[in-house]
């Protein structure tokens, strides 16, 4: 979606959002001269060039983004329409509301791995400190610091729990995403690894926290990392971990789709198929080719169920993105096995993307080698993999599910942070 504003000295303003629930980031350049529209990213390296049709009521033009570039037609939504979606979305009680309880504060900071400005949000106790406090980090993809998806803004949640109980929250928009600064696509995973540490040595430089007493709680991959984040490049002085993987990235990924694909209803012969496709794409990803030759040996596979170029081409540089290529080769094993400060691990029994049936085991494993003194690896019932109460687990279901994450995970990292800490 992107919006048009008029800014107070009248000029034209675009905003690229994911849904009509948030604003979105804003162009660098916004230009209509006549019928013609050009917008331009600096951010995203994208430009839009497009013209606009009377008579259709549309505005048809060529998106482009790196070397890539696709048609794109830009169709109006009128408030009506997007305020009746809005009204059936089921409603999101957990969502806090202004005024909250504590402060809130927008702040930027340097990442040390190229110096891109990142932009988030901190949240303070209104307690006097110091105060402990933590880091939180997304999943993959191109996440904000609400880490939104499917109407829900998990950290947002998360955030104003922990706050609400004397705990500190620093949240961030991943480089590339919203307010941050750089590009996402060209990132390695060491990147946004080194960005994180950076989040946290702002964190433990801030007034009113407590340096000794910051922590990181990452989801999915933000899990998978961040035992390697505190031993390679910031020490945190806990890690709580939610759904994370706890295998090498390749051996979760590449049984993804056939998990999802059964749980659909599949059948057992296309749920073989999808396993031996997944299988072929990350030995290739896995390889010491560069990324045009990993590229020439995805197409004809990635092609299957694939009717358009510009579609298979999104699926190709999707798969070749270096953070996607180190995700894929990644074993979190030797970092969660040097972790010494206190680590939990938080599992959903009915998580498809990070199964406990294959991950808890590994991850009880690694930690019992660990020096660490204090450490809990806990499969929760019933939960999907954003800790939200399931049927099926399936991403299909988490617009439908009115509670974002489960009171019973609130409470448990709360209460495990403090007892971590020292903090009463």
């Amino acid at each position: 979606m992107i919006r048009f504003e008029r800014a107070a000295d009248g000029s034209l303003v675009a905003f690229l959002a994911d849904n009509a629930e948030r604003k979105g980031a804003p162009f660098t350049k916004t230009r209509l001269r006549g019928d013609s529209l050009f917008l331009q990213s600096d951010r995203m390296n994208a430009q839009f060039r497009g013209i606009l049709s009377v008579r259709q009521g549309v505005i048809e033009g060529r998106w482009s983004q790196g070397e890539r570039s696709a048609t794109l037609t830009l169709t109006p939504v009128e408030e009506r329409a997007a305020d009746e979606t809005a009204s059936t979305t089921p409603p999101r009680p957990q969502h806090p509301e202004n005024p909250y309880p504590y402060r809130t504060e927008e702040v930027t900071f340097r990442s040390e791995a190229d110096g891109v400005t990142l932009a988030g949000t901190l949240s303070m106790p209104d307690q006097e400190g110091p105060h402990p406090a933590v880091v939180l980090l997304q999943g993959s993809g191109d996440n904000g610091r609400d880490y939104a998806y499917r109407g829900h803004q998990f950290f947002l949640v998360l955030a104003d729990h922990l706050t609400r109980h004397g705990i500190a929250v620093l949240r961030y928009d991943l480089r590339g995403v919203d307010q941050s600064e750089g590009r996402l696509s060209g990132a390695s995973l060491e990147d946004l690894a080194r960005d994180a540490a950076s989040a946290l040595r702002f964190l433990k430089e801030r007034p009113s926290i407590e340096a000794g007493s910051v922590g990181l709680i990452g989801h999915s991959m933000g899990g998978m990392i961040a035992p390697w984040i505190h031993e390679q490049f910031q020490d945190a002085a806990f890690l709580a971990l939610l759904s994370p993987p706890s295998l090498p990235g390749h051996q979760v990924l590449s049984q993804q789709k056939a998990r999802i694909a059964d749980a659909a209803g599949a059948s057992a012969a296309e749920v073989d198929s999808i396993r031996k496709q997944s299988r072929r794409v990350f030995e290739i990803l896995r390889s010491d080719r560069d990324s045009a030759g990993v590229a020439s040996q995805l197409r004809p596979i990635l092609r299957e169920g694939v009717a358009r170029d510009d579609r298979l081409q999104l699926r190709v540089e999707a798969n070749t993105s270096p953070w996607f290529r180190d995700f894929a080769r990644f074993d979190p094993r030797p970092s969660l096995r040097q972790a010494d400060v206190p680590t939990l691990a938080l599992f959903g029994e009915r998580d498809l993307l990070v199964p406990p049936q294959q991950n808890a085991a590994p991850m009880r494993a690694a930690l019992a080698d660990s020096p660490s003194e204090r450490m809990s690896v806990r499969v929760l019932e019933g939960l999907n993999h954003w800790m939200q109460p399931a049927k099926t687990g399936r991403s299909s279901e988490v617009a439908e599910i009115e509670m974002t994450i489960v009171p019973e995970v609130l409470e448990q990292l709360t209460m495990w942070i403090r007892d971590s800490v020292g903090f009463e």
